[in-house]
């Protein structure tokens, strides 16, 4: 049966037009079995390629869900595969000190925070639509490098306004914006604090805007995650790493909370709360050291986001020197150790602190 089944191959080889018959058969033979295959499986060739893109990312994660899923953006266990990678909302928000406290913020699942003018820290906060916080803000003005950020992501990205360059960019860098000067019935202002700084917005608001802008989901590129450390592991010093942004009122403490395995965020010295009291607590806190460079007397910043440098992450109580890394606008930024490999993550909130070279850390 061999040997006649190799003479049939050798002849059909010989016979150039039925050779391009076979292959082209093979061919559709193939393509039809891996189509069924995906349809048999109620699998879009996007929802096999999503899930397989999420399950190489998070694969570093062995945490406590039943189902094996684990959201993409902090990677926190949820109940099922269609959570993986909800949509994103980015919104700006103002930390100057009438603004504060500030709201929602202890909900977001990831927190950029860096210069804006004159020493003052501005936030990108990024937050996933299942979750529910009902108020978010003060929402204010955009900054270009906090585009480069949302787009990481793809996410719909909540401002007011901008500086000439951003808003100049938005367009040009295709970004899914929001802007409350177009937009205005998805966010709202509120009576107890005067203008500039009461413009709020909610997830669930955000979510109507992503609905009625016939909002996509972006496969983006998840960080590694990992098991936390166990308590009799951890450090029995409870160290704060200390971060000068600028003067005093915009000094950073992270206070590390041995039996939570998390970090309390101090600011100007004093525990930072939501205008509801809840406390902004994160896992895990980077501190990314960038080129940033002072453009106009205003004090506006060009802060460089792509490229490579150095970086410091807390996490379980300790101290990790390294690296980061972003090739392009649109890729995910990511955090390398000492040996250069990957850092892995403990799921629930991240803080990226991006800092000036010559910042002084402490810890």
């Amino acid at each position: 049966m061999k040997e006649l089944f190799s003479k049939i191959i050798a002849f059909v080889k010989k016979q150039p037009r039925i050779w391009l018959v076979v292959s082209l058969l093979l061919i559709s033979v193939f393509v039809v079995a891996g189509g069924g295959y995906l349809l048999l499986s109620r699998t879009s060739f996007l929802d096999f390629f999503s899930r397989n893109s999420s399950a190489q990312e998070i694969s570093n994660v062995n945490s406590s869900s039943e189902n094996g899923f684990y959201r993409l953006i902090d990677g926190v266990a949820v109940s099922d595969e269609t959570k993986i990678n909800p949509p994103l909302f980015a919104v700006q928000i103002e930390n100057m000190v009438d603004a504060r406290p500030l709201s929602g913020v202890s909900g977001a699942s990831l927190v950029y925070e860096t210069l804006a003018e004159a020493g003052i820290t501005r936030l990108l906060a990024v937050y996933a639509a299942d979750d529910d916080v009902p108020e978010i803000g003060p929402v204010r003005s955009a900054r270009p490098y906090f585009l480069d950020w949302a787009e990481e992501y793809g996410a719909l990205y909540a401002h007011s306004g901008g500086s000439p360059e951003a808003l100049r960019l938005i367009p040009q860098y295709d970004i899914f914006d929001l802007n409350e000067f177009a937009n205005g019935r998805f966010f709202w202002r509120s009576k107890s604090r005067y203008m500039p700084h009461n413009l709020y917005t909610s997830v669930e608001l955000l979510n109507e805007a992503f609905a009625a802008k016939n909002g996509e989901v972006k496969i983006f590129s998840s960080w590694q995650f990992k098991n936390e450390v166990l308590a009799e592991a951890r450090p029995s010093e409870e160290k704060r790493a200390k971060i000068y942004f600028s003067t005093k009122t915009y000094e950073v403490g992270w206070q590390y909370d041995r039996e939570a395995n998390d970090y309390l965020r101090y600011q100007a010295g004093v525990i930072q709360q939501d205008r509801d009291g809840s406390e902004v607590r994160a896992k895990n806190i980077i501190v990314q050291l960038t080129d940033v460079i002072v453009l106009d007397d205003v004090g506006r910043k060009d802060i460089e986001t792509q490229g490579s440098g150095d970086a410091i992450v807390f996490q379980d109580g300790v101290r990790i020197d390294g690296t980061w890394r972003k090739e392009t606008r649109g890729d995910r930024t990511k955090f390398f150790d000492a040996t250069g490999a990957e850092i892995k993550f403990n799921p629930g909130v991240t803080w990226v602190e991006v800092v000036p070279i010559d910042t002084e850390v402490e810890f």
